[in-house]
């Protein structure tokens, strides 16, 4: 039996397009392998270049305060009291978080009393501080403290410290929380 002239033609179409697909995915491989060598060859100044277009660091201004949020015992105090020796802000707000089992067993020192010895070792006066807030357990909770504390004492900029991944996420929930409010946040990055 003879193949007619249509499956003839459909078979020849075919064979015509084949080399066309084989070019194209061949240059396809070529483009991909040469994407891929300028991403390894140049991934510090791209890496570099993502991170910092993520992190937030506004500039250091004047403010009411400089809150000392919880955690990072390791070096948020120490900046906060480098920024209050600069003459940033007369007062801090250190944020009162919530007890861990072995503060409350008294193994250890509660993070807030850790965070008031350094402060005052480096040189802040224990008038200049101030502890806020009862059993704070996420920034949403700091940053509602922060904005009642504010309405009370009629406070219109923050300076927020902390390390550089959580400062985008800081400055959104204070932005949020404060919305409605005159308060300027400025959150900056400890490098």
């Amino acid at each position: 039996m003879q193949p007619d002239a249509s499956t003839l033609s459909h078979q020849t179409r075919a064979s015509r397009r084949l080399p066309y697909l084989r070019c194209l995915l061949l240059w396809f491989c070529v483009l991909c392998f040469l994407l891929s060598a300028f991403c390894v060859v140049f991934r510090a100044p791209l890496l570099r270049s993502a991170a910092n277009a993520w992190l937030v660091n506004d500039p250091a201004a004047k403010a009411d305060a400089i809150v000392l949020l919880g955690g990072g015992i390791q070096f948020r105090p120490y900046e906060v009291a480098r920024l209050y020796r600069l003459g940033l802000a007369p007062r801090i707000l250190i944020m009162n978080s919530e007890l861990t089992a072995t503060d409350r067993e008294e193994h250890t020192i509660p993070w807030q009393e850790m965070a008031q010895r350094i402060l005052v070792r480096n040189g802040v006066p224990a008038s200049a501080i101030e502890v806020a807030g009862k059993n704070l357990t996420s920034t949403y909770d700091e940053a509602c403290t922060a904005r009642d504390w504010c309405q009370g004492l009629h406070a219109r900029g923050l300076l927020i410290p902390t390390g550089p991944f959580n400062a985008r996420r800081t400055r959104w929930v204070f932005q949020k929380v404060l919305r409605h409010s005159d308060v300027q946040v400025r959150v900056l990055a400890i490098p």
